[in-house]
Order: structure tokens, then C-alpha cells, then sequence
């Protein structure tokens, strides 16, 4: 709208300007008759003329004609009247900031735009490769727009999806005929002699019907055209070009504008176009299906060896009970159950009191992989170990006492056994003095009584220490460079890596950082002793006197029960919808499974139809209305029989326990609730639904409830989306 706003205002410029001219026109031939009589007058009519020569004009607008292509992410909205969206649609309008182009959209199918901007009868088009037939009858500017990688791609449950490449050869491969990736396909067929059946289609309506009833084995496509919605894992990369914004080639003009406005781009924003490729394409299909060499070295080692720093949460701690504690539990455990070896595999932890030494046991082979390790790739070197895929990554602040413009950083605290921070004060301070101390409380006191000049912790560890007020007079300041924290193995344990790497590049991108808030408040804890300095003057005026003295001790004891009562509903339930949060769902699986044998037990998955939809037409606010809606319908129908949970950004759960006969009442009053909502954006809510029941099967575990159900629920959802005509896989 902002778009059709910009046009409108500059047509208006454009008849504006058109009167003012007519108006000088008429004046200055008014000027000429009245003047023609005398010369002195028609020299100053003249020079009436001139001024109005010398009036400025204003920059006008270019009609442009832009071949539109319906592609997910990439150009969306195939109508004047249709929101439209996508990188290469953003890509178009900042193009238009610098260079005034006013576009005209031409819509429909890529054979066909292309055609017509060899034609002339379109001028530009985004997403065009450069091929040698492409250069004789385009022009192409002097920037690329992005970079494609070609993939060979196999359903996720594919016996091939675990044989990686050599499961391809004597397979059958598909591929769209006349492009850039058949001739990347033959060449790397060629050349590595992979032996596959190529089989060629005109579009991909008929590659993918093919491919969806497997009688094709593989197929290619763009990285950018397949994420992991579509099921479908990646299994080599044939090649990659970069794409181009293609102009007609009788069109010079436009290719020495484009050029001088990218130019600007550039030098003003050089990752503009990275930034719109993490927008649009940022969930990617990546592959969680082990390899068959992973799958050789489980088997072969169905006890990892786990060594954790210890007293370093909330990354890893050991509790009371002499049990590892902290988010390297949560990160195996999701790891395990993202790529699904939960049950082929058991974690034994040892703990170290030193970073040296948990290092050093990596480098001997005393544990098989160590956390938390600093994302270090140069030291990683040194330390012979390989570093896994960075885990989570946190903001560093230097705390100190006083004005910050006379600080000067001498002598900084850090703690003895933790090399983590003793690298990053070499790194950052190189010339000043460390001096180590046994505990971070130890440190702070330091820095409270000028023992040193500051010390550096993390934010995790900032926010659960800084909290007391015994520490109130302490001041921090934002690092510039972030610490990360990985896995690591020992040099040469290459499958364990990967094993590792797939785990983690399929989690949630925060997942990390969440993990952490229930670790965080747990650190330590509020002293008497805290409460007291906090209060100090006013302990003093009061001494002796006893109802204050125990007044103020009550309101301590209050305090103390209200933060952790408040940290553990945080940890346990979802902010938006106040539900139960995945946490919560985690531990009632684990918890629950004696319920199978004794009682009635439903699991039900859902799953919101169409919230992308909603997020990218009408924005997270509707988004927002969608999840707190559908959540409000379900506690109001299913909260009576137990528990509701969510469990990610659509995904909802419930463990219910009541007679299995009543359940066809509660799903339809349920179904009823979701089709009786509507919110103030967005009028209709659609849920997909799934669910299983002790009675219907033999399972072993909750898990394998949730399994089925889930199963279930995707074929809802999958119903639903044909019953709408939406293909999910197409772009």
C-alpha cells in the first residue's frame, strides 16, 4: 500500500507540474503580445521567456515493466490488488529508491516472461542465471542479486535419504529440461561417473508428480525452494550461479541506471542482499537423517562419554544428587530426539573442575566429546579438537564500580579453572593483570572493594549475580564482541560430529537461549546477609526494636518465595498463551508413562492451519490473535480432562486423562469452539488435529503416543491443505 501511495502522489506531481508549465506558457505569450509594439518591450518579453527556461524540473518517474513470476519467498502476489512479498519483490522496490523506476507488473509463468523479455515486450526480471545463450539476447548489470546452490534432494524417508551419494547411482534423478541445473546434473554425473538415470520435465507440476509418487528416486532443485516443510533432505550439491536482475537488450539505458543505483546500495548497505536472503530463506531443508558411516559408529558405541565443565551454569553444573545439571541436558536430549536416536544411544557424564583439563581428557580420549567448549576455531587448532556448530551465544559485559570515564582496567577478577573468560580478558585487555579467584561471588567482592578494577561475565551469569543487592552499587557495560559456546570432539571423530551437527542445525535457532532461563535464576540464591546490607542505615535506626526487626525478615521470606515462584511459572508456561510450555510437555512424558497401565490416557497434537499466512499478509499482530485464540478454545474445552500444552510456534499438545468413549463428545465440542472463533484481524481459525489413545495400541511409552498422534495430526493438516489447493512444496 505504501507502494500504490508513492505511485499516486508522483502522478499528482507529475499533472502539477504539467499546469505550471501551461500557466507560464500563457503568461509569457500574453507578455509578447502586449509588448510587440515597442522593442524595449519585446526584449524584456524575451527575457521573461528565459526565466521561465531556467525553472527547474523535477526528477520524473521511468514506467518500467517488470515480468512477475510466482515463486515462494521470491515474488508473491500475482495480481495489481494482491499483497505482494518476497526477496526478489523487496530487492525490486529498494531498486526504486535510487533510480525514481515506476514499475509496471507483467504477470505469469517463467517460460513465458522470459520469452517476452527476449521480446522486448517486458524490460526487466528478477532471478535470471547467466548462460551464454542468456548474454547474447540479455544484458546483465555489474551485481548479482543472490547466489543459488543446486541440490540433489531425496524424501526424508528414503532409504537413500542414509546412503548419501553412492545410494545414487543406477537411481533415477529428475530435472527441469533447458535449465542450468540439467547441465549441472550431466556434468556431475560425468565427471564423478555417479552412474544415475537422468529424466528430464518441461515444468514442475510434472517433476513433482512424479516425484511424490516415487517414480522418480531424486530430484534437483534450489536450496531456496525446498525447506523443511516439504519432508525432503539434501543430498549433494551439484553446483551453484549466481542470479541476476536481466534487462531486455534494447534497454542499455535501464542496465547504466541499475548499475550506478547498486553501486549506492552497496557502499551504504554491503549485506543488503544477505540480509533479504536470511529473511526469506533462513529454514532451509537440512538433512537429520544419519549417514550410514553414523549410523556404523552408534552402533558401535552405544555410550558417548559426556565431560562437562562443572559450576559454570547454566551451561553445566553438578547438583546435589551428584548429577549433571544445566542446558547440556536439554541440548543432548532434543538433539537425540531431533534426529531420532534417543533409544540407540545413553550419555555417561564426568565432570571437570578446570577448562584444561576437560580439554585435555577430550585430547587423550578419556571422553568421547566435552561442553561447553569456546567457539574458538584458531585455538580448536592448537588444542587438536573439532569444534560442532556454535550452540548458543551470549553477550559479554566487563562489570565495575564508579564512573566509567575514569576507569582504568589494570587488574581484572576471573575465575580460577575457567579459561573461557581468562581467554576473552587476554583477547580484549591484553595489557592488563588477572588475578583468579575461587568463586564469581568472590570476583564481585573484588571489584566492590577495589581489589581490581572490573571483571567480564556473561549475560546469563550477569543477570543471575547482579540480581543481588549486595551488588546494587555495581555498574556493567555491553561488550562489543559476543563468546559462543559449542560442542567438541577429538580430532579425527568425524562421525560423532556430524552427528552432532545435524542434531544442532535442527533445532530451534533459540533454543539455546531459552534453555537457559530456568538455569539462570538458580545460580544462587538471596542471603539474609543481602537483605541486611540492602538495608543497612535503615537496620541501624531500628535495631533492637523487634516488630521491625521481624517485619522486615517476613517481607524478606516473601520476596524470596514470590521470585521463585515467578521464575518457575516463567519456566513453565508460554508467555503468549499462559499454556504449559514444551519444558513442561518434556517432563510430563518423561514422568507419565506408569499412567498407560493404570488409567484411560488421549494425546492429542494440533497444529494452527495458515499462521504463516497470517503472519506475512496481515502481520504478527494477527499472527499473535491466531495462537492466543486457538489456545483460549482449547483450555476451555480440554483443560477439564488435563493438561495443554505448547510446544512451538503453531504447535500445540494435551495429555488427557478420562474415559476413551467420551472423547468423540470432546473433539467435536472442540472442533466446534475453533470453527465459533473470531478475532478482531483475522475472522476464522483452522486447526489441524491428531490424537491417539492407550486402548487403540500397544505403546510402550507416552513418546509413542505422541508419535502417532502427531502422525495423525499432519494427515489433518495435509487434508486440509488439499481441500484449500495449496501445495506446500511449490514456491
Amino acid at each position: 500500500m505504501k507502494y500504490l501511495s508513492i505511485k499516486n502522489t508522483r502522478k499528482r506531481l507529475k499533472n502539477y507540474i504539467r499546469s505550471c508549465y501551461f500557466l507560464v506558457t500563457f503568461l509569457c505569450l500574453f507578455l509578447v503580445q502586449i509588448c510587440v509594439p515597442e522593442t524595449n518591450n519585446t526584449c524584456l518579453s524575451t527575457g521573461s521567456t528565459a526565466s521561465a527556461a531556467q525553472i527547474p524540473h523535477l526528477h520524473t518517474s521511468k514506467i518500467v515493466r517488470v515480468g512477475y513470476v510466482e515463486s515462494r519467498n521470491f515474488m508473491e502476489g500475482m495480481d495489481d490488488n494482491a499483497v505482494k512479498s518476497g526477496l526478489a519483490y523487496d530487492y525490486l522496490q529498494k531498486v526504486s529508491y535510487y533510480t525514481n523506476w515506476d514499475y509496471d507488473y507483467v504477470y505469469g509463468d517463467w517460460n513465458t516472461m522470459l520469452q517476452k523479455l527476449y521480446n522486448g515486450e517486458i524490460d526487466v526480471m528478477a532471478g535470471v542465471s547467466k548462460t551464454p545463450e542468456r548474454m547474447e539476447k540479455l544484458l546483465f548489470p555489474d551485481y548479482s542479486m543472490g547466489l543459488e546452490n543446486y541440490y540433489i534432494y531425496v524424501y526424508s524417508d528414503s532409504p537413500l535419504a542414509s546412503k548419501g551419494i553412492s545410494g545414487l547411482i543406477n537411481r533415477t534423478i529428475s530435472v527441469n529440461r533447458n535449465t542450468v541445473m540439467e547441465d549441472m546434473l550431466h556434468q556431475w554425473n560425468d565427471e564423478g561417473n555417479h552412474q544415475a538415470n537422468i529424466v528430464t520435465y518441461s515444468g514442475n507440476d510434472s517433476r513433482y508428480r512424479d516425484f511424490d509418487s516415487r517414480r522418480t528416486d531424486a530430484t534437483v532443485d534450489t536450496d531456496n525452494n525446498v525447506n523443511r516443510d516439504n519432508y525432503m533432505v539434501p543430498i549433494t550439491r551439484i553446483g551453484q550461479t549466481e542470479y541476476y536482475l536481466a534487462i531486455n537488450h534494447s534497454r542499455p539505458d535501464l542496465v547504466q541506471e541499475l548499475n550506478s543505483a547498486l553501486s549506492k546500495i552497496t557502499s551504504t548497505d554491503p549485506y543488503f542482499t544477505k540480509k533479504l536472503s536470511n529473511t526469506y530463506f533462513s529454514d532451509l531443508a537440512v538433512s537429520g537423517k544419519l549417514q550410514e558411516d553414523e549410523i556404523t559408529w552408534l552402533r558401535e558405541h552405544p555410550v558417548i562419554t559426556v565431560g562437562y565443565l562443572d559450576d559454570y551454569l547454566p551451561f553445566s553444573d553438578t547438583n546435589a544428587e551428584g548429577k549433571v545439571y544445566g542446558i547440556i541436558t536439554d541440548l543432548l536430549n532434543e538433539i537425540c530426539k531431533k534426529i531420532r536416536i534417543k533409544d540407540d544411544v545413553r550419555f555417561q557424564f564426568t565432570s571437570y573442575k578446570s577448562y584444561e583439563a576437560l580439554v585435555a581428557s577430550l585430547q587423550a580420549g578419556t571422553i568421547d566429546m566435552a561442553f561447553p567448549i569456546n567457539y574458538d576455531v584458531a585455538r580448536a587448532e592448537e588444542n587438536n579438537i573439532f569444534l560442532t556448530t556454535e550452540v548458543i551465544s551470549t553477550p559479554m559485559y566487563l562489570i565495575y564500580k564508579g564512573d566509567y570515564s575514569h576507569l582504568q582496567l589494570r587488574r581484572l577478577a576471573a575465575k580460577q579453572g575457567n579459561s573461557i573468560a581468562d581467554i576473552y580478558i587476554r583477547s580484549h585487555f591484553p595489557d592488563s593483570e588477572i588475578l583468579y579467584y575461587d568463586k564469581i561471588d568472590d570476583m564481585l567482592e573484588a571489584v566492590k572493594n577495589g581489589d581490581v578494577d572490573g571483571c567480564i561475565l556473561n549475560q546469563f551469569r550477569k543477570d543471575g549475580y547482579l540480581i543481588h543487592p549486595s551488588y546494587n552499587m555495581l555498574q556493567t557495560a555491553p561488550m562489543r564482541d559476543y563468546s559462543s559456546r559449542c560442542f567438541a570432539v577429538k580430532r579425527g571423530n568425524n562421525e560423532l560430529l556430524s552427528i552432532l551437527n545435524r542434531g544442532i542445525t535442527n533445532l530451534p535457532s533459540d533454543f539455546g537461549f531459552t534453555s537457559t532461563y530456568t538455569y539462570t535464576s538458580q545460580m544462587t540464591s538471596m542471603t539474609l546477609k543481602d537483605f541486611i546490607l540492602q538495608h543497612f542505615i535503615l537496620f541501624t535506626i531500628i535495631v533492637g526494636i523487634i516488630v521491625a526487626t521481624v517485619s522486615g525478615l517476613l517481607a524478606y521470606i516473601y520476596l524470596i518465595h514470590k521470585n521463585r515462584a515467578q521464575m518457575e511459572y516463567i519456566a513453565h508456561h508460554d508467555g503468549l498463551t499462559g499454556l504449559f510450555n514444551r519444558r513442561s510437555f518434556n517432563d510430563d512424558v518423561d514422568n507419565m508413562n506408569s499412567e498407560l497401565k493404570e488409567g484411560n490416557v488421549i494425546v492429542v497434537a494440533m497444529d494452527l492451519n495458515g499462521l504463516k499466512k497470517a503472519n506475512d499478509e496481515q502481520g504478527h499482530e494477527a499472527g499473535d490473535e491466531l495462537i492466543i485464540g486457538a489456545a483460549d478454545c482449547m483450555k476451555k474445552v480440554l483443560n477439564p480432562y488435563g493438561n495443554v500444552y505448547r510446544v512451538g510456534g503453531d504447535e500445540f499438545m494435551a495429555i488427557l486423562y478420562h474415559d476413551i468413549d467420551d472423547w468423540p463428545d470432546i473433539l467435536q465440542r472442540l472442533k466446534e469452539s475453533f470453527n465459533g472463533w473470531s478475532g478482531k484481524l483475522v475472522k476464522n481459525l483452522s486447526v489441524a488435529i491428531g490424537c491417539a489413545n492407550n486402548h487403540e495400541g500397544s505403546y510402550n511409552s507416552l513418546n509413542d503416543m505422541v508419535s502417532v498422534a502427531d502422525q495423525e495430526m499432519y494427515k489433518d493438516k495435509a487434508a486440509f491443505y488439499y481441500r484449500a489447493g495449496i501445495d506446500r512444496r511449490r514456491r
